[in-house]
């Protein structure tokens, strides 16, 4: 009986120091401005920066006809047909490979299709045309994409000769051959397992919003803490008849309520002007983003815990937090990292959220499907808040 009329007057407490935080939250305009706007920011600077398709349009690449012959013109004319298509290239022409060169270097295209000498001829004699692609490896992204982009396109060229000499072949032998058939017997057939148009922005939004409940949460401790410890205020919570407990408890859920508005926001503003789409179940993940907020409030406390003012403890959350943006998979698939990264990334709790909220976003996971990144997540936040809670009553005392 006692047990639990204590736990009752520990969430009544916790009720009252979280009322008390959101009331002072409400009352500085600045700080309503700014929950407003940091999600607003990191739509604006993650959404519109990063590139929504696969490829940058217009590149700008040059054309260097060595050969001057017919069949490296006709190259050159099915080179722009097919580019029509994708706009993905601008072409513009230049006499000599050292022009090429020289505007590559200075940043004027981005590459350049070389055709030597000899190559109508090796087409008119039955032989490979060699073509030159130079890049500006210096933009190793860009230099990629224009490879595969020069490589898809030679191939569709081959294409379109192959099926031109087997159409050529039937007539002289009247054999009726279907060319396709003869130049491509594989046909691809490509299945997405997320319906529709998808971009960037798609595997980005799930891991943002985590990952701005997590700068909440992480950052807001600190402040709510530290700042009323340095104006005085802290003392005379402490005196009045609550437990520390139920002091942690108000305050990390005004700071969740808040993370929770701002992740809210972030979803909104990702489907309306992102064409994101949710496909697995809303609650879930809110759930999800529950338990992700859990696991980081260990780290707040016991890093608060360990320094007496608001400006050092700020800097040992910011330490800790913007490791875990980057090795979180958050901006990019952990699979792309050197392997002692990945490695490394499997210690943070902010992977296995947004994994987890990736899933159910966007494969629509269930909880067996992320069951694994709940229990590893419920772990580290146990874990840290068994550290964290006798740190914290330590630091009281002092």
């Amino acid at each position: 009986m006692n047990l639990k009329m204590d736990a009752i007057k520990i969430l009544k407490d916790s009720y009252h120091v979280m009322a008390k935080d959101i009331l002072e939250f409400r009352r500085n305009r600045m700080a309503l401005v700014g929950l407003f706007i940091m999600p607003l920011l990191f739509l604006v600077m993650t959404g519109f920066i990063f590139p929504s398709g696969n490829t940058q349009q217009h590149m700008q690449v040059g054309v260097v006809n060595l050969d001057q012959g017919q069949g490296s013109t006709e190259f050159i004319t099915q080179l722009g047909t097919m580019n029509k298509n994708s706009s993905s290239m601008n072409f513009k022409n230049y006499s000599s490979v050292d022009a090429a060169k020289t505007a590559i270097n200075q940043g004027k295209i981005y590459g350049a299709y070389i055709i030597p000498p000899g190559f109508s001829n090796n087409l008119t004699n039955g032989q490979s045309a060699n073509v030159i692609i130079y890049v500006d490896n210096s933009n190793p992204q860009v230099a990629t994409q224009i490879e595969g982009i020069a490589s898809s396109t030679i191939s569709g060229l081959n294409g379109v000769m192959a099926e031109t000499n087997v159409l050529k072949l039937s007539k002289e032998t009247n054999q009726p051959v279907n060319p396709q058939a003869m130049v491509f017997p594989y046909t691809p057939n490509i299945q997405t397992t997320i319906p529709g148009q998808t971009n960037y922005f798609n595997f980005l939004a799930p891991g943002l919003m985590i990952m701005i409940v997590m700068m909440a949460v992480m950052t807001g401790i600190p402040e709510a803490i530290s700042k009323e410890k340095e104006m005085g205020t802290f003392d005379g919570m402490l005196s009045a008849p609550i437990s520390q407990l139920s002091i942690i408890l108000g305050k990390t859920t005004a700071l969740c309520a808040r993370g929770f508005l701002q992740a809210i926001l972030v979803l909104v503003l990702a489907i309306i002007f992102f064409g994101v789409t949710i496909q697995g179940s809303i609650f879930l993940a809110f759930f999800m983003l529950l338990l992700g907020i859990f696991s980081f409030i260990g780290l707040g406390i016991m890093a608060i815990s360990m320094v007496g003012d608001q400006g050092t403890g700020t800097m040992i959350v910011n330490l800790l937090m913007f490791p875990m943006m980057f090795l979180g998979g958050i901006f990019f698939p952990i699979q792309q990292m050197p392997w002692i990264m990945q490695d490394i990334s499997k210690l943070i709790p902010l992977t296995y959220a947004a994994d987890a909220m990736r899933k159910i976003m966007l494969l629509n996971a269930g909880i067996g499907d992320v069951v694994t990144d709940m229990v590893i997540l419920l772990a580290f936040g146990v874990v840290t808040m068994a550290i964290a809670l006798p740190l914290f009553r330590r630091s009281m005392a002092k």
